[in-house]
């Protein structure tokens, strides 16, 4: 069996969480879009976050947060059973993000507030850690491993 690391089962279980969220949103962009559009714009403080993108999919919403659950569904079944696409499609997601991030300085240095400045800067903290933790040679082997095949005896 493989030993899977602390941090991977806590990616798997993030992920979970991640499903749940995206089933509400789902919910909600169906029967409360303004409950939906008051969440979206708690989350964005001075336009740091998803509203602006979430809010231009107009009646694609749940659509989107459907297929995102099941998405992350699939990566928490990914990492929990150890598959390296799921680590490989986590990296990517990780480096898009990052320079998707980069869109989003000059917006932030045009009206900067404190809660879009802290919410940039976990976003980065967070996405460059995650990205150094699936990097890290135990992660990559524990991912690599085999399962040894069971000898009939």
């Amino acid at each position: 069996m493989k030993a899977r690391p602390v941090g991977i089962t806590i990616l798997a279980l993030l992920f979970v969480l991640n499903v749940a969220v995206y089933v509400v949103f789902a919910a909600l962009a169906v029967f409360k879009h303004t409950a939906l559009v008051a969440v979206l714009h708690a989350l964005s403080p001075s336009g740091a976050g998803p509203e602006t993108i979430h809010s231009s999919m107009g009646r694609v919403q749940p659509l989107y947060y459907s297929a995102m659950a099941v998405l992350t569904g699939a990566m928490a079944v990914g990492f929990w059973k150890l598959r390296n696409w799921a680590r490989i499609v986590m990296l990517a997601l990780i480096a898009a993000s990052l320079v998707l991030m980069i869109t989003e300085v000059q917006p932030l240095l045009a009206s900067p507030t404190v809660g879009a400045i802290v919410l940039t800067l976990v976003r980065v903290v967070l996405s460059v850690f995650w990205l150094w933790y699936l990097l890290r040679r135990p992660v990559r082997e524990a991912f690599r491993r085999q399962v040894a095949p069971a000898t009939g005896g």
